[in-house]
Formats: C-alpha cells, sequence, structure tokens
C-alpha cells in the first residue's frame, strides 16, 4: 500500500474519535432498533438503526457483566468499513465535508459524519444466525449511500462470535485506484480494556510470552501497527487480563491501540479502545469482497488457547481462482474483478510488482515456492521473488531469488528452492513478485498460484 492511502487511513481513524464530528452538530442518534443472538455464554447485538452494526457485545457471566462496545459517536462500534479513490470523492455539486476530504471514497456500515444512519435493506434472526444486509453511507458525505452493498452473518459457538463479510460493488466510477488498507472489521471497546495484548514474536504457537502492544494517543497518529504471528489481538482489562480478541486466520497486520485519559464501563465515554485486523486491497468498482473474523470473550489465557487451536498451521497457498488472494497491484493493472482461473497483470510503462499479504510462516517447513506461470511476450523474460522476515520493513534485493520464463504462454509450474538461500530462515512475514529483466510494455504474466511446501513435486 502507498504511504498515501496510509496516511488517509491514519487521518480518518484519528477523527473518528470525535464524540460528535462538526458536520453533525445538533443532530441526534436515532433510536435503537435491537436484533440480539444469545447462547447463554455470550449475548450480541446489532442496531437496525445504525446499518447492523455491532453496539452490544458480553458475556453472560455474572462476573463481567456489561456491554463490551463503544458507541459514543457512528464511527465506533464494530462495523464494515471500506477504503478506495478518488480524493477527494465528489458527486455532482455534492462536495465532502473539509475535514474529511482526504478520505477519498469511504463506506462504513453505521452511517455518515453528518449523522445519517446507514439503510438495513434486509434482516433474518432466527435466534442461531443473524443476517443484516445494508446499504452503507459514505462517510464524508450528507446523506449519500454508497454504489455497494454490505452483508454480514453472525453465529455463536461457546464464547467464540463468527463473523462473515461481504462488500459487493457496482460502482459507476470504473477507474483504477491504488491499494488501500481495509478495517476488516474496525473494533472499538469501553475503555476499561485498555491493555492490547498479542503475540509478535519469532515461535508463534509454542507459548512463548506474550506482548503488550503499547501505543502514545497523543501523537498525530495514535494506534501501533503490528504484525500479530499468531494471528490474533486482545484488549483486556489491567486487573485481570479479560476482554475481547479478535482472530483472522489468513492476516496477521493489526492497528490498535488506547485512546483518552480515564477508564470506565461506559459504551457512551469518550476514551475508547481499538484494534482492527488489516488488509490492502485493490478495491474493484465491482467487487464481490469476503472475509471472516472471530471474536471471543473471555480470558487472555482462554482467548490464545482457543484462537491458536482454530488457527491453520500448514504454509500458505493462495491460488487466484477467482481473485487475488489479498495480493496487491503496484505501477500495474489486470483484468480487474473477477479472476477467471488465473492473475493476468499486464506490464505497464513503469517498473512494477506484485505484494502478497502480511502472514506469517516458518521457513523450515516451506523451503519450496511452487508457481503455477505463463509468460505472454516475444522474449523470455526473467522474474524476481522477494520475501521478507520478521525484523524486514521491507523487502530488499539481498532476500531474493531470480527465474526465468520461456514467452509461449503456455503454464509452466515453476519451483524455486528458496531454502538454498542463507537468508531464507526463520519467520517469513511476505513475499513480493516483479520482473528484474527482459519484460516489455505490454507483456502479460499470468499466475495460476503460488504455494509454498516442503518437498519438490515429482
Amino acid at each position: 500500500m502507498t504511504a498515501r492511502c496510509d496516511s488517509r487511513l491514519i487521518v480518518f481513524l484519528l477523527l473518528f474519535l470525535a464524540c460528535v464530528s462538526a458536520p453533525a452538530a445538533g443532530r441526534t442518534f436515532p433510536a435503537p432498533q435491537m436484533s440480539y443472538l444469545d447462547n447463554g455464554v455470550v449475548r450480541i447485538g446489532v442496531d437496525l438503526a445504525l446499518g447492523g452494526a455491532v453496539t452490544y457485545l458480553s458475556s453472560k457471566s455474572p462476573d463481567h457483566p456489561g456491554n463490551l462496545i463503544n458507541s459514543a459517536d457512528l464511527g465506533r462500534q464494530i462495523q464494515m468499513s471500506h477504503y478506495s479513490g478518488p480524493w477527494p470523492f465528489v458527486i455532482g455539486d455534492k462536495q465532502p465535508s473539509p475535514q474529511w476530504a482526504g478520505l477519498g471514497w469511504n463506506p462504513i456500515q453505521t452511517g455518515d459524519c453528518y449523522l445519517n444512519p446507514s439503510e438495513v435493506l434486509e434482516h433474518r434472526n432466527d435466534g442461531h444466525a443473524l443476517y443484516v444486509k445494508c446499504r452503507p453511507k459514505l462517510w464524508p458525505m450528507d446523506d449519500v449511500p454508497a454504489e455497494c452493498v454490505f452483508e454480514t452473518w453472525t453465529t455463536l459457538e461457546g464464547p467464540v462470535v463468527h463473523m462473515r463479510f461481504r462488500c459487493t460493488n457496482a460502482r459507476s466510477d470504473h477507474a483504477w485506484y491504488h491499494p488501500c488498507a481495509q478495517e476488516l472489521p474496525a473494533v472499538y471497546t469501553i475503555s476499561r480494556l485498555s491493555r492490547l495484548m498479542a503475540y509478535t514474536g519469532e515461535r508463534p504457537f509454542t507459548g512463548d510470552t506474550l506482548t503488550h502492544v503499547t501505543n502514545d494517543w497523543h501523537q498525530p497518529w495514535p494506534w501501533t501497527r503490528f504484525l500479530a504471528t499468531e494471528r490474533w489481538a486482545a484488549l483486556v482489562d489491567e486487573d485481570s487480563n479479560w476482554g475481547l480478541g479478535v482472530f483472522k486466520d489468513d492476516g496477521g497486520e493489526f492497528h490498535g491501540g488506547i485512546h483518552g485519559d480515564g477508564r470506565t464501563d461506559d459504551p457512551k465515554a469518550g476514551p475508547t479502545a481499538y484494534v482492527a485486523p488489516i488488509h490492502r486491497e485493490n478495491f474493484d468498482h465491482n467487487i464481490v469482497y469476503e472475509h471472516e473474523t472471530h471474536l471471543m470473550v473471555g480470558a487472555l489465557t482462554d482467548i490464545r488457547q482457543r484462537f491458536n487451536a482454530m488457527a491453520t498451521k500448514t504454509p500458505p497457498a493462495w491460488r487466484f481462482a477467482k481473485d487475488r488472494q489479498h495480493w496487491t497491484l503496484h505501477n500495474a493493472t489486470d483484468q480487474g474483478f473477477p479472476i477467471p482461473g488465473e492473475w493476468r497483470i499486464e506490464t505497464g510503462p513503469k517498473p512494477w510488482r506484485i505484494e502478497g499479504p502480511t502472514f506469517a510462516w516458518r521457513a523450515d517447513p516451506a523451503p519450496i515456492a511452487r508457481l503455477e506461470i505463463s509468460l505472454h511476450s516475444q522474449a523470455a523474460a526473467t522474474f524476481r521473488l522477494r520475501w521478507k522476515r520478521l525484523d524486514d520493513d521491507r523487502f530488499d534485493d539481498r532476500k531474493s531469488l531470480t527465474f526465468e520464463l520461456p514467452p509461449n504462454g503456455g503454464i509452466q509450474t515453476r519451483e524455486i528452492d528458496l531454502g538454498g538461500s542463507e537468508d531464507y530462515h526463520g519467520l517469513i512475514t511476505g513475499l513480493s513478485l516483479e520482473p528484474a529483466a527482459g519484460l516489455r510494455e505490454g507483456d502479460t504474466l499470468a499466475i495460476r498460484s503460488i504455494v509454498l511446501g516442503k518437498t519438490r513435486s515429482q
């Protein structure tokens, strides 16, 4: 993701912390219209007057009563929030609020900065599963529905909340915009859950010591960006390490922290705690973007044990059968959404790369990168596969290997011996692929899959 897009998300998250934004002065929240699921262990509630966002989550234990979700303004709750261009986003003569103009296209589940709530289009609750479909509002605009729909599916399993999300885009603007960070979802809690805990070390799933992730909310960027190598983070209280955990099995990057002085159980208070799993995405005009995230209410030790049992332990495998698998394009274009069985990247005038999602895996069980790949060109070309380790801020040539592809356009299987490099060891956190030599503007690279494993194919 570009630094420009990072800065917009930073500004967005910071400004969301104002209890009442200036454009909404004098307006009031709509009366709640709650729909609950309750399995005797946890109780979760969505507000149908606010786009079906989660405004209530509590344990049924008498030792930990009360709502954990902060709703001091329309930018908190547990809610979907997506980002793309242009910057600023304008519709006809409708301009964005000046304080939010830099956000670009930004539909959110609860409503907009003028306190206009998003509209629920459909709702079902049979006591076991809760479904909501809404037309989100564009946060920077005054009462402008986005050209997309949001859907959420929620079920309960003991103390775990399983949530599935879908954004279906139908934007009239078909322009191509660079990748931006997406909150998957944003989670705001009461400020009493002030300790942000995660495992960020080299030995995930071994019981190694957890990290207390800290932040300085007085800074222009109030949150901390971190890699949770067990793919979960939790906001817990200082007294008993009890609170709310968030797990994303295909992720690793999180943003979070505490904002404001004072610690309280009041869900309407200004101080709040925040955490969100993050993926960076090219958000197409017609994308159908789906993901899953799991929440858990309980003690920190129980949260870790449950989420680590749920985590996939095999090396990553990305198969581009219908989407980009959270990989992103930089200075290149592709066929757009949907991906018809293979991902086709077209070379433009600038040096380009594709970059995989932030995800942690150990090098030892994954020394071979197997690529199903083809090149449509008039001449052979060389490509460079890079990797990052946990202590790396960015990709570099030292941690890379090259391979050549013929120009005939036929699918090739290329097995890259990453383990043969002395720099491929420890915890790996990402891959990228780029042309190294021989590629010309208009040439096309097609990728069916990138799979990491232990042994070469026979």
